[in-house]
């Protein structure tokens, strides 16, 4: 070819020629790289989900009146509850469930976590009383409220925490009610139910429409859905991304609401969700009134931080405590044995006593303020979630295992 000055003209001319069409083949990708949502749509589906707490109580002096303690230890403490001597490992065992079992009964006889109404407040349940204690999540009232002050409207007079970055007016009254657990502590228990998501028993979705610029669009169309699908995973159990999901047929978990993106950060006018939850094959609902996103909006398109709103009294009781309008898989009532088992092993595992979580949420409820009681109804609550892209289609779906579930 050196030698042939009309054949090294044609072979650059050709170079040249497909050099020029995948210009704009680049270009195309470059600009779906910067633009994650085609269209200005997006579908996302839930991968990490946990309350928002705070530090240890321990580092942080949350509880200086100790932490809440289970009828097994309040038992253990008591004078008639100390071990005898000679007295077997065996033997005390059996008496300290007898114990449990005693404190664990009203007066009128009646088991105090499926009735803890018929007990009383319970001095050994500790809530957070610590001063300038940082806690997650968002303002939901508006103002940096405090007890003796003026609450905004439809809310009960409250505490507002500061946040862990030093933001003011974080009203997150559920930490209040569970930062002096034992269960709540980064090594507990209680804050794990995403493991649940995890084998698939549950899942969250979210879509936008109406995406203009990843750092500002002020008119997004902004869907919350429970997710017909479970949750696909890798072969290292990771969400993966880019799966198929459809939205969960029932009007009751379904919500769209408007939305805004600034500076990067979406956030979302309050609307009431509702999603599922599953423990010990007692199907339960985990709603959310007044609920609000307010998440960063990452370069490759995910979402990242906090959902918040008011969990109602009586169902946040139900689904974290006593489980009483459980539903078995085929929507009936769950086996009331189940259910006593369930809710009376998880106080003795996780040391607290149901009555007393009871009359703890009500009396820290910030919520839904009855205008003839003056009494809140909901306790402000605040889960921080990161969402990864999803396609989210909105058809009926059926699983292939459904029929196991409601055997």
């Amino acid at each position: 070819m050196d030698g042939n000055p009309a054949m090294r003209q044609l072979v650059l001319c050709a170079l040249a020629s497909a050099i020029a069409a995948f210009v704009p083949t680049l270009a195309t990708a470059a600009d779906t790289l910067a633009n994650p949502f085609p269209n200005g749509e997006a579908g996302f589906i839930v991968s990490k989900i946990a309350y928002a707490l705070s530090k240890d109580a321990k580092d942080t002096g949350a509880c200086p009146d100790g932490m809440t303690q289970g009828n097994i230890e309040i038992y253990s403490e008591s004078a008639e509850g100390k071990k005898h001597d000679g007295e077997s490992d065996q033997d005390y065992s059996r008496r300290q469930v007898q114990g449990f079992q005693t404190l664990s009964t009203a007066p009128n006889g009646q088991n105090l976590c499926m009735n803890p109404e018929a007990g009383s407040p319970d001095p050994h349940y500790k809530v957070v009383t610590g001063k300038n204690i940082p806690a997650d999540g968002i303002d939901l009232d508006g103002q940096d409220s405090h007890i003796g002050g003026k609450p905004a409207a439809n809310t009960c007079a409250h505490d507002d925490f500061r946040g862990l970055n030093g933001e003011k007016g974080v009203d997150n009254q559920f930490f209040r009610l569970v930062g002096c657990s034992k269960s709540y502590q980064s090594t507990g228990q209680s804050n794990t139910y995403e493991i649940a998501m995890y084998t698939g028993e549950w899942a969250i979705l979210i879509t936008l429409k109406g995406v203009k610029d990843l750092k500002n669009s002020p008119n997004v169309e902004v869907g919350i859905y429970a997710s017909a699908d479970p949750i696909q995973l890798s072969p290292t159990r990771e969400a993966l991304t880019n799966a198929t999901y459809a939205i969960d047929q029932d009007p009751r978990f379904r919500a769209t609401t408007h939305g805004r993106i600034v500076n990067g950060v979406l956030t979302t006018d309050p609307v009431d969700v509702r999603f599922h939850w599953v423990v010990n094959s007692i199907h339960l609902e985990r709603p959310l009134k007044e609920a609000r996103l307010h998440m960063t909006v990452a370069p490759d398109g995910s979402l990242e931080g906090i959902l918040a709103g008011y969990t109602p009294v009586e169902e946040l009781y139900d689904f974290a405590y006593g489980f009483r309008n459980g539903k078995d898989g085929a929507g009936k009532p769950a086996n009331l044995r189940l259910i006593s088992g369930s809710a009376n092993g998880q106080a003795r595992v996780l040391d607290h006593t149901c009555n007393g979580a009871y009359f703890a949420m009500k009396q820290l409820a910030d919520g839904d303020r009855d205008p003839k009681t003056g009494q809140c109804t909901s306790i402000s609550t605040q889960y921080r979630i990161k969402a990864i892209p999803a396609f989210v289609v909105d058809v009926v779906t059926h699983s292939g295992n459904e029929t196991l579930d409601k055997q």
